[in-house]
């Protein structure tokens, strides 16, 4: 167990009271007295709503952020396998939307049982059988980080035990039902290990890997069948890091001793030792980090301060990663296509996630990270902020992404989901000209000042909910009275709130492409 002897809340006041602030580039407009009020309003809405979210979603004792993310990373990659046939997203829209009511509803349970009956009912019109209902109920906690000196002399194990997500009647002769498993390295082909488990029932437990493995970020592939027929299949991870305590040491030192370091090198190793830290007693993360590669990189940069240099160096990949924005934290990830060139300008895609989500849900939910496949085919950059309260993640994300990379100031692209697309409202309102083209998917929120040659894409699926669909329209038609001189709507059959985005997103990306320079927009250095 490490010691904790400078708690992470105290780092980052030491850090933010120490960091001389650069005035930033990016110069918001100030909204007239006449709109100022209903941006408040707005933003006061969106406050209680997330407010009520965290407070409801996340005070029942089961289910974890971690554990829903698996469920809806599994619930996209039926929709992705199943989505060419209309009949079977009608089958599943109508579900996924009492699914969403229930997670605004603080019913989580509810959820991860709908999210069950849509990849039930993708596959099938066929009522589930009781079995698919069982399956869906059982999930698995495992060690999200192991030391791999600990493992190699026994004193920890890689192991993991069975919990429920929801009530559901085991079914007749259970005996033929086993959970299978094969270990391997994130990315890699070759298997490390596996197993299986037979009549899996909450509380169970088994012993994951026999051998020894290598240090390295690691994912699970889990199916639950009867006999040879698949239930569910679903992935998770863990990693296994050599001296763990003794790393997470040096990079407590390092924070102490470099407290005027550059703010996002500063930032991203503080939210690398954060993430770890907890994980390390036991804590669920945000999401299936890659903790050794988030470790490695908080090390790169701080071997570059040890010699007195930037630890940053721009190379493709995906990155986890923070900076100080206006004494805010601001965490994001960052893709960077195998196309980057460091000496030639990228455009960026900046996505905004939607209420009750954070920066991973572009990476890895919607569509399983189809933008992150858009942006590749183009050579674009994309950059997904945590929502911050204030819109600090907007411009501190676009701040530092100039930092990073050398951003084409006339080829920055806006999208957002639900919340986000109240706050891309927001965005263009304070920055309008930043960006070179809007896309919004079931966008909350309305707009208030929107530049008139400013292209903008509105998407909502026909089986969107009803209250949410008609703020949509109303928000179209306002965009109507504005006259904008490129604005696109578009509707989509057998598709519902939580879907919008990986079925509209190919079509976001065709309308950026098709989007004249605008005069205006302008980065200036």
């Amino acid at each position: 167990m490490l010691i904790n002897i400078f708690p992470p809340e105290e780092l980052r006041r030491k850090f933010s009271s120490t960091c001389i602030q650069k005035e930033t580039r990016l110069r918001p407009i100030v909204p007239s007295a006449a709109n100022k009020s209903h941006l408040m309003l707005i933003m006061l809405i969106l406050l209680i709503l997330v407010l009520l979210i965290q407070g409801m979603a996340w005070s029942q004792a089961q289910i974890s952020r971690a554990d829903l993310a698996v469920r809806l990373v599994e619930t996209e990659a039926c929709w992705e396998a199943h989505r060419e046939s209309t009949e079977a997203r009608l089958r599943a829209a109508q579900l996924l939307s009492e699914g969403v009511n229930a997670f605004f509803s603080g019913k989580l349970e509810t959820l991860v049982r709908n999210l069950t009956l849509t990849c039930a009912a993708l596959r099938s019109e066929a009522p589930p059988a009781p079995e698919m209902l069982y399956a869906g109920r059982l999930g698995v906690h495992l060690p999200h980080v192991v030391d791999k000196d600990e493992l190699e002399k026994g004193q920890t194990s890689l192991r993991f035990k069975l919990f429920s997500y929801y009530e559901a009647e085991k079914p007749d002769q259970p005996q033929q039902l086993q959970l299978h498993w094969q270990v391997r390295l994130r990315g890699g082909k070759r298997p490390a290990g596996g197993g299986t488990l037979r009549m899996p029932e909450p509380g169970a437990a088994a012993t994951l890997l026999t051998t020894r493995v290598p240090e390295g970020d690691y994912e699970v592939l889990f199916e639950l069948r009867r006999d040879k027929h698949s239930l569910r299949q679903w992935r998770q991870t863990f990693s296994v890091v050599a001296n763990l305590k003794a790393r997470l040491e040096a990079l407590e030192r390092a924070l102490r001793s470099n407290e005027t370091a550059e703010p996002t090198e500063k930032m991203t190793v503080l939210n690398a030792w954060e993430v770890l830290d907890k994980v390390s007693k036991g804590q669920s993360p945000e999401t299936s980090y890659p903790l050794l590669r988030l470790l490695q990189l908080a090390e790169r940069i701080t071997a570059g301060w040890e010699k007195g240099k930037s630890g940053w160096q721009a190379a493709p990949g995906d990155y986890w990663l923070a900076t100080l924005y206006r004494e805010r934290q601001v965490t994001f990830r960052l893709f960077i296509p195998k196309q980057f060139k460091p000496n030639q300008q990228i455009p960026l895609v900046l996505a905004l996630h939607g209420a009750g989500g954070n920066e991973h849900l572009f990476f890895e939910g919607y569509g399983l990270g189809i933008v992150l496949k858009e942006a590749e085919k183009r050579g674009w950059a994309v950059v997904a902020p945590r929502a911050e309260m204030g819109l600090v993640h907007i411009g501190g994300v676009l701040e530092a992404a100039r930092r990073l990379l050398p951003i084409d100031p006339g080829r920055i692209y806006l999208m957002g989901h639900s919340m986000g697309g109240a706050h891309s409202f927001s965005a263009i309102a304070q920055f309008p000209e930043q960006f070179r083209a809007v896309a919004i998917f079931a966008g909350a929120g309305q707009p208030t000042q929107v530049p008139p040659d400013l292209p903008i894409m509105m998407a909502v699926g026909e089986q969107e909910l009803s209250r949410l669909k008609t703020s949509i329209e109303n928000a179209y038609r306002r965009l109507q009275e504005l006259n904008l001189k490129t604005l696109e709507y578009k509707k989509y059959d057998g598709c519902d709130h939580l879907m919008i985005v990986r079925e509209a997103l190919p079509d976001a990306f065709a309308f950026f492409d098709r989007a004249p320079a605008r005069e205006a927009t302008s980065l200036k250095q």
